[in-house]
């Protein structure tokens, strides 16, 4: 083996070693291993029920991994319920208005601790190490949907008794014999009505009709009568003028009326054409009447 294939074999073989170095740190760190390598604090919860959760689950905080489940549940001496022990990273501080819940990550799936930062959580101060915590019945996963799937189920029943009692009801008090008897008068009666109701209508539209025809014959008769008024009018002032002429003297009428001599010669122009006729005719004595032709 040469020098130069010597070299090469150490410069490979110090690479090789560098990526498992790193790689064993990674695991370390990343892994389970580096967990004990961290300075951490403990704390005691106590739940009404941890259905399901083992020694060695997440604790998690906003969706983060803080710290790990220590044992396995145990049952309070007074009975009402059971404590875990958990391990928080040190670097870690929850606030004291938080709530420890139990978690699902599914239906069947496994079991976490999970901490929920409340309103103006970040305002009250951290939890001290080796505290107490009361923590929430588990809001999550298959217990969770049993617990509102059993209220939805009492609400439920509830509702169908209630439309039970009301189709009894309905049977009892409405739908019975002597209710669809009365129910179909009614329906009958509502049918009569309607009839009568559309000949009365067919009624007043005749009558509606008349009206709007007597108001037009009412409009012809008052323009006839206005029409006639003016005629009058126009009458009388002829009337009047006439007069005023034969008070003045104005025209013939007012002529012979005014003037005497004028009328002394028409009654003589009369009595010469009654005593000669037209062709014969002859003026007769004056101031005499002529006799009259036999």
């Amino acid at each position: 083996m040469t020098s130069e294939d010597r070299i090469t074999q150490t410069k490979v073989g110090i690479f090789i070693l560098i990526g498992l170095i790193t790689i064993g740190m990674m695991v370390v760190y990343f892994g389970r291993l580096g967990e004990g390598v961290r300075s951490y604090y403990n704390l005691r919860v106590e739940f009404p029920n941890a259905a399901g959760l083992l020694r060695g689950a997440e604790v998690l905080l906003a969706g983060a991994k803080i710290g790990r489940v220590m044992d396995n549940p145990v049952i309070l001496p007074d009975m009402n319920g059971v404590y875990v022990n958990l391990r928080i990273f040190d670097d870690v501080k929850i606030p004291t208005a938080s709530e420890f819940a139990v978690g699902s990550s599914g239906l069947l799936g496994d079991k976490y601790v999970v901490i929920d930062l409340k309103e103006n959580a970040k305002e009250s101060p951290p939890i001290a190490p080796g505290s107490t915590i009361k923590g929430v019945n588990d809001g999550g996963g298959l217990a969770g949907m049993a617990d509102d799937a059993g209220a939805l189920v009492t609400e439920l029943r509830a509702t169908v008794a209630n439309v039970n009692s009301v189709v009894k009801k309905l049977d009892s008090g409405i739908l019975n014999e002597e209710g669809i008897a009365s129910l179909k008068e009614t329906l009958k009666n509502l049918q009569t009505t309607s009839t009568s109701l559309a000949a009365a209508s067919a009624k007043v539209d005749a009558v509606v009709t008349q009206a709007d025809t007597a108001i037009e014959s009412g409009k012809g008769t008052m323009e006839s009568a206005r029409k006639a008024a003016d005629e009058l009018q126009k009458a009388l002032a002829d009337i009047r003028s006439l007069v005023r002429e034969v008070r003045q003297g104005q025209g013939a009428l007012g002529t012979l009326i005014a003037n005497r001599e004028t009328a002394d010669n028409l009654k003589a122009l009369v009595g010469n054409l009654r005593r000669y006729g037209i062709l014969w005719y002859r003026d007769g004595e004056k101031g005499k009447s002529p006799a009259p032709q036999r």
